[in-house]
This record gives C-alpha cells, structure tokens and sequence, in this order.
C-alpha cells in the first residue's frame, strides 16, 4: 500500500505499510509522541496500518509534527519481498512454457501441439 496522508486543523491519518508491519517501533514511536505537549489523543490502528493524532495547533506546529512523523520513517514506500518474488516465479513459469511450446511445435509440429496446450490448460 502506498503511504496516505490525511491532514485537517487538529488531525493527522497516517496509514502505510510501515505503520502495519512494524508495530513495536510504532508503539515507541507512539509513546515519544503521546509525551508531546499538546497531543490530545491518539489512535492506533494495527490491522489498518494506520495512525490518528488529534493535536491542539496552539502548542504543537502541524508542519513539525509531520516532520517528526516523516523522521519516524511511517511515510517510506516498502517493498513487498514475497510480491516480487512470486512475480518473478510466473514469469519464469510463462517463459520456460512458451520455450516449450515452441520447441514443441518446431519439432513435433501445430495440430498435436494445440491439442497438448487444450489439456495443459
């Protein structure tokens, strides 16, 4: 999921990747921040990846807040290893197959070769 960001008055919605797959920092993180002056209350979202903050925007800058947040690495993009990796297994998989039924059809020829790929299917 790509990072979002949501930003009103006296809230900031982070959801991200980081913020699901990463809990415990998170949970520090959290702590650092609850011991901000003029963080009133915040909401953490396991299963969502997500993170509210309300805030009073006299004692604590919107703009520092983020900064802070950003520092905290919730916005970073992360790569999902087990999407590449199957991505990559299919198209090995559809490359050794199209090897394959060409090999197929330069040697044994067209006919038999559609009725293998039907059955194959």
């Amino acid at each position: 999921m790509s990072p979002y960001l949501h930003q009103t008055q006296n809230r900031i919605r982070v959801r991200s990747d980081f913020i699901q797959r990463n809990p415990k920092l998170v949970k520090e993180a959290i702590k650092q921040l609850q011991a901000t002056d003029g963080i009133e209350e915040i909401t953490h979202r396991l299963y969502a990846g997500s993170v509210a903050i309300r805030f009073d925007s006299k004692q604590v800058k919107a703009a520092a807040l983020l900064a802070q947040i950003e520092s905290m690495g919730w916005l970073s993009v992360q790569k999902d290893k087990d999407y590449i990796d199957s991505t990559i297994r299919r198209s090995a998989f559809s490359l050794v197959k199209g090897i394959a039924i060409l090999t197929l059809k330069r040697t044994v020829g067209g006919p038999l070769v559609s009725a293998v790929t039907a059955l194959a299917r």
